[in-house]
């Protein structure tokens, strides 16, 4: 368990990432794999979707999101973003949710929420494991500004909703320490 915690507190938003990782792409894709294949889902549902952007096509993809953005991405975090080994964008099938609601009517207003539980899960699981390797990574939202383009671009259907994107690479410098809340201002203990 302390082996599993120090990974937790290892994961941090890493905005000043480069390209220069000690793992190939197959190499990473077997994280995003594995972190698909084992993160449970609403009624094992699935709905989660992820495109993964290597070398190039990531730094396209950041080039064409500040673009949208009319080029005013704080300079730092886009050199970052930029100079990324890749990009994770994680889609939910909003199919798989309307089925799920159509057959289990009694949760109808719920699989919504947990279909968004289920990708941060998985967002969560591959920023955990990409840290576990020693890749840095970032939780990014830029949608629903490029959700149009990047849909065409990358040739996702119409059903796959964009939900965040994720920078990854090597860590070129830790972030500074945040400020925690009191733990008992938190969370509450009952014996």
């Amino acid at each position: 368990m302390q082996e599993y915690l120090e990974t937790i507190k290892k994961r941090r938003s890493y905005y000043n990432l480069s390209e220069d990782i000690h793992h190939s792409n197959e190499e990473v894709k077997y994280i995003f794999e594995d972190v698909l294949n084992t993160t449970p889902s609403a009624m094992n549902s699935q709905p989660t979707r992820v495109v993964l952007l290597f070398d190039d096509k990531s730094k396209e993809f950041w080039n064409k999101v500040n673009e949208t953005y009319d080029n005013s991405i704080d300079k730092e975090k886009f050199k970052g973003f930029y100079h990324a080994k890749g990009t994770a964008l994680f889609f939910i099938e909003e199919e798989v949710v309307e089925g799920l609601k159509k057959e289990i009517p009694s949760y109808a207003e719920r699989m919504d929420q947990w279909a968004e539980h289920g990708c941060a899960m998985i967002q969560l699981n591959a920023w955990q494991g990409l840290r576990d390797e020693g890749i840095g990574a970032s939780l990014q939202h830029y949608n629903p500004h490029i959700d149009n383009w990047c849909r065409d671009l990358y040739h996702v259907p119409k059903t796959w909703r964009l939900v965040a994107q994720m920078p990854f690479g090597k860590i070129e410098q830790e972030p500074e320490e945040k400020e925690k809340a009191p733990i008992e201002s938190i969370m509450k203990v009952f014996e």
